[in-house]
């Protein structure tokens, strides 16, 4: 468990970049294979570099939401409605985790929200668009789509508003935000590729986008459960 300690993060990198080589080369049997084991590395990565003894309901908060996270990732395997919304729910559960972390963190005060609205609201825009272009394709998704959308858009305002936070500026700047933002970006191509396009290519956008998301947010997870 050592090397997972301290390459962890190296590990998680080949195994995810294996997974968009089984993507572009077609091999469907061992790309959902190599994808079950991306966030159980993540998770082994974060036990084996926190206190043990320090911060028990922040790091539970956190094992619920990369253990949804791991579901998610397992349902989207499988093909049909039904197994998607699954996957959709899943993942809101990892938003509502990582909010509630976030939040924890740093509560919203009223006087210091700025980066807050700001985020929500250009997550609000970016949403909107994105349904109103994919509308007439998504037919009963509608409203789980708006919900999950909601889930990401409050997550990513709650990072942000991390930064109004002196003590955790710098973690929320390096970490945090641009993990959320690139949260935003695999969601967004993903509803895109599912219900329009599905091209090979935007997988692997997919992929790397919501790989670099997860990294960087159990990276930054790690920092603050040593300090």
């Amino acid at each position: 468990m050592q090397i997972l300690k301290k390459q962890g993060i190296v590990i998680f990198w080949i195994v995810l970049l294996i997974h968009c080589a089984f993507i572009y080369f077609g091999k469907t049997e061992y790309r959902h294979i190599s994808k079950l084991f991306l966030m159980p590395i993540l998770i082994g990565y974060l036990f084996m570099n926190v206190r043990k003894n320090a911060y028990p309901t922040s790091k539970t908060i956190i094992y619920i939401g990369l253990v949804a996270a791991f579901i998610g990732d397992l349902l989207l395997i499988f093909n049909g409605t039904s197994f998607f919304i699954g996957g959709m729910l899943a993942f809101v559960i990892t938003h509502i985790a990582y909010t509630k972390f976030f939040l924890k963190c740093s509560n919203v005060r009223l006087s210091k929200a700025t980066e807050f609205v700001i985020a929500a609201v250009l997550v609000t825009i970016v949403a909107v668009k994105l349904l109103d272009f994919l509308k007439p394709y998504l037919g009963d998704m509608v409203w789980p789509v708006k919900i999950y959308m909601a889930a990401i858009a409050i997550m990513t305002a709650s990072a942000a508003n991390l930064l109004s936070n002196s003590l955790l500026k710098v973690i929320a700047i390096t970490y945090f935000v641009p993990g959320a933002v690139l949260f935003v970006l695999s969601d967004a191509v993903l509803a895109a590729n599912h219900f329009l396009y599905k091209n090979d290519f935007l997988d692997i956008v997919v992929m790397l986008s919501y790989g670099c998301a997860q990294c960087l947010m159990v990276q930054g997870f790690a920092r603050y459960l040593k300090a």
